[in-house]
C-alpha cells in the first residue's frame, strides 16, 4: 500500500482489506501500526542493501555506476522510493528508530561497496571510507528525491556520474 499511495499511512484496518484478511489477524501479527510499519522498514532495508550488494558485484567501477543507477530506477519504478519518503514522515519512536536503523545498514553496505571497489581500483580513500558511503547513500536518496519530483533522468544519470567522480577524487593511489 506505501508503494502506490505513498503518502498517508494507511490504518491497521486498511491494510487488512488490502490483504482481504480480518482486521484481528493483522492485529494478532501486529499489535499496533507502529510494529506493522518497524516490520515493512525492516522488510525495505533488507531488500534495498541486498539489492545494492547485486549491483555492486563483481562489477568494474564503471560496471558498478551504471548497475547502482540502474537500482535507483528501479527503487523508484517500483515504489520503494514513494514507500521509503512515507516512512520517513512517521513520528512514532518504533518506526523512527526502524528507518533510521535501516538507513544506517545502507550507508554502512555502501561503505564497504565502495571501500571494496577502491581497492580493486588500487586505490586508498584519502578521507575515512566511512564518510564516502555516507556521501553516496546521500547522493543516493537525494536522486531518488529529485526522481520522485519529476527530474529529468537523463540529467540526474549525469550528476549521480559527477558525484562518483567526486568519490574518485578522494582517493589516491595504493601503496
Amino acid at each position: 500500500m506505501l508503494r502506490k499511495r505513498g503518502t498517508g499511512i494507511p490504518t491497521l484496518a486498511a491494510v487488512a482489506r488490502e490483504a482481504r484478511c480480518a482486521k484481528g489477524l493483522v492485529n494478532y501479527h501486529f499489535s499496533s501500526k507502529a510494529s506493522l510499519l518497524a516490520s515493512v522498514a525492516e522488510e525495505l532495508g533488507r531488500n534495498r542493501v541486498e539489492r545494492w550488494q547485486v549491483a555492486f558485484g563483481d562489477r568494474t567501477a564503471n560496471g558498478a555506476i551504471q548497475a547502482t543507477w540502474e537500482v535507483i530506477l528501479t527503487e523508484r519504478r517500483e515504489g520503494a522510493t514513494i514507500a521509503w519518503a512515507a516512512l520517513r514522515a512517521e513520528t512514532d519512536t518504533l518506526t523512527v528508530r526502524t528507518v533510521n536503523g535501516a538507513d544506517a545498514a545502507f550507508g554502512n553496505a555502501l561503505t564497504l561497496h565502495v571501500a571494496k571497489l577502491l581497492a580493486e581500483m588500487n586505490l586508498q580513500p584519502s578521507v575515512p571510507a566511512a564518510e564516502l558511503g555516507w556521501y553516496l547513500a546521500a547522493v543516493v536518496q537525494g536522486m531518488q528525491l529529485l526522481l520522485e519530483a519529476g527530474a529529468e533522468p537523463a540529467v540526474l544519470q549525469g550528476a549521480y556520474s559527477a558525484a562518483w567522480l567526486g568519490i574518485l577524487s578522494l582517493a589516491k593511489p595504493g601503496a
